[in-house]
């Protein structure tokens, strides 16, 4: 009986993918009822249900044997994995030991990986233990890897993706071309992107031409990927028609891939952005990818919060920490929303404070205080803001030279060396890992420039040297010969013969004379020195320039001018025109000292003033005495009383 039972499992076990795993699974629990400690047939057993794809009953079943679980370390890798149970995954990866860790184990471990946000630790699995020389894999599963290396390295580094891409020299795959057309269209190769996305669907087509329920889920994401490049290239038209066909898809990936795109075009704008983020919202983010989960998780605070009053933002805000926890996306929409309703500033910078205290992962709220307090010109909050960030991120070029400027607009240069010192410590330390820094030349740069302010020569000197050696730019060179010129007159001459000389630099330009160039006296040219063929110099006087003299108008050269040309026209004595009225008070005119009227100039003479003054007074009472002079309204009063 138990002969026939071992030949009927070895018969279904031979069927492969198509044999009946219930039957499987009824006759191992029969031997193993007879014996618990048979490894094989609860390995048996342990695979049927993986392939039922009944994960749960497979890590229930090994749970029973715990003594059997280490041999059983790789199928509750791949049953947790599957489970999306992502913490209990990552704690078997991490507590197994790597001479134990099969392909197949490597394998899943990188793919849980990039699922959590580890990219970088992903590709350097598939780099060590699939891609390299010695552990090339050939074949379809060679072909897979490929696909993932190429997906994992665009997630941080397209360039590098795109660079390994074009050296597969055409030999692409549906998974291969599909994953490189991202990293292209990251390096903004649009056009070549387009191509190899046209190329992935015709491989698509070829190999799922068999099943079609495969191709029609494959197309959808070939077609996310087509809108995609339509919206990068500004056809927002095209993938606009192309991304709304995709939202009544049933795969919750490609609908939330093209809500977010329609969402981005559309800039979360009118009511279909809204009723759009709502379906955004009722989509199950557990089949999502990391980069969709963070832009779902934006949209929604975004939508929440936006067009409300303040104590609804502030209600939705606290529902948004309850939701996301841990996430910093409802803080920094908060804070955005009241910055961007003039709301103060003052209540968006607590905002992100209290978060950052309250909070581990503040990162992204740093950089936001920062851009905050950078915006109100607080430089020493800003520099105190973004020196919390983590090692990475305070490394990184941008922050540094955000750093060095303030700290230099500050006036504390030291303070910026010491910032480019640690970034340089950083980025050898990561070089020594196999990471490099494209910019870590620049950041070298950028600190041998401090050092010379700082009139550390030799550190200087060093830094460029090292720099000049490593590319023979120029201005490198020019570096080491300006610092080293301080201490070390032999190093600086040893590079300044590397510099071009003038005739090198350009060959047409002639050598200069200087008792060619003109002379200079107060700012004028006085003359030029010549030199004739006997030798003899002589002086070539400036030539004046000759100007045309400007004529009044209606000049004519016969007629005298006219002496009161200079006065206006109503002050001219032929002018009549109201002239009486406007001078009759108008006494004089000119400056003091100018001609005054003979008959005041008597009376102001005190040189014919009498002695006795008696007589002066009797001859002022013979006078008659003068009326007044009447007004034209007196003139008029009077005219019209005669009347009457």
């Amino acid at each position: 009986m138990a002969v026939a039972k071992l030949e009927e499992l070895q018969r279904l076990v031979g069927e492969g993918e198509d044999a009946d795993f219930d039957k499987i699974i009824s006759i191992t629990k029969g031997f193993l009822a007879s014996d618990e400690k048979d490894l094989e047939m609860l390995r048996c057993q342990v695979i049927a249900n993986i392939l039922k794809e009944d994960y749960w009953a497979a890590v229930k079943l090994i749970d029973r044997y715990p003594n059997h679980k280490k041999s059983f370390s790789f199928h509750l890798l791949y049953c947790y994995y599957q489970l999306k149970q992502n913490d209990k995954a990552m704690k078997i990866a991490q507590g197994t030991q790597d001479k134990l860790k099969t392909k197949g184990f490597w394998h899943v471990q990188a793919q849980l990986y990039r699922r959590v946000g580890k990219s970088e630790e992903a590709s350097e699995i598939y780099k060590n233990h699939f891609i390299s020389k010695k552990a090339r894999m050939a074949g379809e599963s060679g072909s897979e890897i490929r696909a993932n290396y190429i997906a994992c390295l665009s997630d941080f580094d397209p360039q590098k993706a795109t660079e390994y891409g074009d050296k597969l020299d055409g030999k692409h795959t549906y998974a291969v071309a599909y994953n490189l057309a991202a990293p292209l269209a990251a390096c903004g190769r649009i056009g070549r992107a387009e191509e190899m996305l046209g190329k992935a669907m015709e491989l698509c087509k070829e190999e799922y031409k068999d099943d079609k329920e495969e191709l029609e889920q494959e197309m959808e994401s070939n077609h996310l990927m087509k809108g995609y490049l339509a919206m990068l290239s500004g056809n927002t038209g095209d993938a606009q028609k192309i991304l709304m066909k995709l939202v009544e898809s049933k795969q919750d990936p490609i609908r939330a891939g093209a809500i977010l795109n329609l969402l981005h075009i559309s800039n979360g704008s009118g009511g279909d952005s809204m009723d759009l983020a709502k379906t955004l919202g009722t989509i199950s983010t557990n089949n999502l990818s990391n980069q969709q989960k963070k832009a779902a998780e934006v949209n929604q605070c975004l939508m929440m919060i936006k067009k409300r009053s303040y104590k609804d933002q502030a209600a939705a805000f606290e529902a948004l920490k309850r939701k996301y926890p841990g996430s910093e996306y409802p803080p920094l929409s908060f804070a955005s929303q009241l910055f961007k309703d003039k709301k103060g500033t003052e209540q968006a910078e607590r905002v992100l404070k209290q978060w950052i205290q309250e909070s581990s992962n503040c990162d992204e709220c740093r950089i936001a205080l920062a851009s905050l307090y950078l915006s109100q010109k607080k430089s020493k909050e800003g520099i105190e803001a973004l020196l919390g960030l983590g090692g990475n991120l305070l490394n990184q070029p941008g922050v540094v030279g955000t750093l060095v400027r303030l700290y230099n607009s500050l006036g504390l240069i030291s303070e910026s060396g010491k910032i480019l010192d640690n970034a340089l410590a950083y980025w050898k330390s990561k070089e020594e890992k196999g990471v490099v820094c494209s910019e870590v030349n620049v950041l070298k740069a950028a600190n041998a420039h401090a050092k010379y302010k700082l009139k550390e020569y030799k550190e200087a000197a060093s830094m460029y040297q090292e720099l000049a050696n490593q590319t023979g730019d120029l201005q490198y060179i020019s570096g080491v010969v300006a610092s080293a010129s301080h201490y070390d007159l032999s190093l600086a001459e040893k590079f300044a013969k590397k510099l071009p000389g003038l005739s090198k630099a350009d060959p047409e330009l002639d050598a200069i004379s200087i008792e060619a160039l003109p002379k200079t006296a107060g700012g004028t040219v006085a003359a030029a020195v010549t030199s004739d063929a006997g030798g003899d110099t002589k002086m070539i006087q400036k030539r004046k320039k000759k100007r045309k003299k400007r004529l009044p108008k209606n000049y004519n050269p016969e007629d005298t001018p006219d002496p009161e040309r200079w006065l206006p026209k109503w002050e001219r004595s032929y002018n009549k025109r109201g002239r009486g009225k406007r001078n009759r008070n108008k006494q004089m005119r000119g400056p003091q000292g100018g001609a005054v009227r003979a008959d005041l100039a008597e009376k102001l003479d005190k040189s014919a003033k009498p002695d006795n003054v008696e007589d002066v007074k009797a001859d002022v009472k013979k006078k008659p005495p003068v009326a007044p002079k009447k007004s034209n309204r007196d003139k008029r009063r009077a005219k019209k009383k005669k009347r009457r």
